[in-house]
């Protein structure tokens, strides 16, 4: 093997690594913290209302996340797709409600309405299958 070969193989090792990393959920934890479940926001990938506290959200088309609102959202009070604009505030990583600033409306609704997510959670499979159909969001 030439030696400058080595580099380039590394080089595209680290590339293939970082690529994979960047399309996956993942958990940040920091010293003295406890870890936390994190998604990023170009992962998400639809979006159900389950009533007016309840979104259900797709991520990376094999997870539901659910978030809890701090108080109804008339955006998202029937049961089934909802439309969500002004996702993030400030960061791709969505970690909890904080991160989030959020805008639903159903579909062929009219006004969109700002709500408050007041925290997010990653659903195990058993709680997703537990959920009624129309609020699965894929």
């Amino acid at each position: 093997m030439r030696p400058s070969a080595i580099p380039v193989r590394l080089a595209a090792a680290a590339t293939l690594a970082l690529l994979a990393s960047a399309s996956a959920p993942f958990a940040v934890s920091a010293a003295g913290a406890q870890s936390r479940a994190c998604f990023r926001a170009m992962d998400w990938h639809g979006s159900t209302a389950g009533g007016p506290r309840d979104l259900y959200i797709n991520v990376g088309m094999h997870e539901v996340w659910h978030f809890a609102m701090a108080q109804d959202c008339s955006g998202a009070r029937t049961p089934g797709a909802v439309s969500i604009g002004d996702l993030v505030s400030g960061s791709n990583e969505i970690c909890s409600g904080a991160d989030l600033q959020i805008t639903v409306q159903p579909l062929g609704g009219s006004n969109p309405v700002a709500c408050i997510v007041k925290s997010i959670d990653r659903l195990s499979p058993e709680a997703v299958k537990a959920l009624p159909r129309k609020v699965i969001p894929y």
